[in-house]
């Protein structure tokens, strides 16, 4: 004679906290990534008010600064400087390409007259075929020379990392502490990127006057609104997940004709 168990109606229970423990998990996971997606909409927003005040910046009068009495030089403004290079103490910028070629980048120490803090002007690019040692080629401006451009912050981020090679030391980037500990004058927290003339083409990559002058970088918002889309739709995904797949305890299922 056939016997029959009677459950008890705790093994249905017991999946069903589990069901809903695992549910609570992908909501808080699925929150999570809501908060990091609004995380990377508030650094949007910074890098948008940062831009902003960049352009306000450089759409002010143009600093001249040629002695004493010239007004001290600004981040994010243009200006016109005047002075004489200290070539013989100028950094090599190393691991640099213009137009496909490698190059270095040199940024030489302005001295104003009358004035003990120096500023660093960079004067743009030399073609090296090791993007380190620029050898070969001349880039000299001597004498009184003048410069425009705009005015961007130093970073002082402690990587510049300079190394020695044949004597010459080069630079991976820009250190504002680490530099400043290499010279025997003050300078600026800022430095000048130098434009070319708007005059002729003699430091640009059509003529033939080392070196060719760096363009500005240009001013981005950056992958923040590209990342929170990609958290919220990450978050939407697993919320979906847990509906579908914990809750619900998989896809409806199709009923055969």
């Amino acid at each position: 004679m056939p016997t029959f168990e009677v459950s008890s109606g705790n093994d249905t229970s017991g999946h069903s906290g589990r069901r809903n423990v695992l549910f609570g998990l992908t909501v808080l996971l699925s929150v999570t990534c809501v908060g990091l997606g609004f995380w990377q909409l508030r650094r949007l927003a910074g890098r948008r008010s940062a831009n902003s005040a960049i352009l306000a910046g450089r759409a002010q009068p143009t600093l001249l600064i040629a002695d004493a009495a010239s007004p001290s030089p600004a981040a994010n403004r243009r200006a016109r400087v005047a002075g004489r290079l200290d070539e013989q103490r100028e950094f090599i910028i190393r691991d640099r390409v213009v137009q496909g070629v490698p190059a270095v980048m040199v940024v030489t120490p302005l001295r104003i007259p009358e004035r003990d803090t120096a500023l660093l002007v960079n004067r743009g690019y030399v073609p090296a075929p090791d993007a380190v040692d620029p050898r070969g080629a001349g880039w000299a401006e001597p004498g009184s020379v003048q410069f425009q451009g705009d005015l961007l912050p130093i970073p002082d981020k402690g990587d510049g990392q300079p190394l020695t090679h044949d004597g010459r030391e080069t630079w991976k980037r820009l250190d504002l502490s680490a530099m400043r500990g290499r010279l025997p004058y003050p300078i600026a927290p800022v430095y000048l990127i130098a434009e070319a003339d708007s005059v002729g083409v003699a430091h640009t990559v059509r003529g033939r006057s080392y070196p060719f002058r760096a363009e500005l970088p240009p001013l981005s918002e950056g992958p923040h609104l590209m990342y929170a889309v990609q958290w919220f739709g990450i978050a939407a995904a697993i919320l979906a997940f847990g509906i579908i797949f914990v809750l619900r305890g998989g896809p409806p299922r199709q009923l055969a004709p």
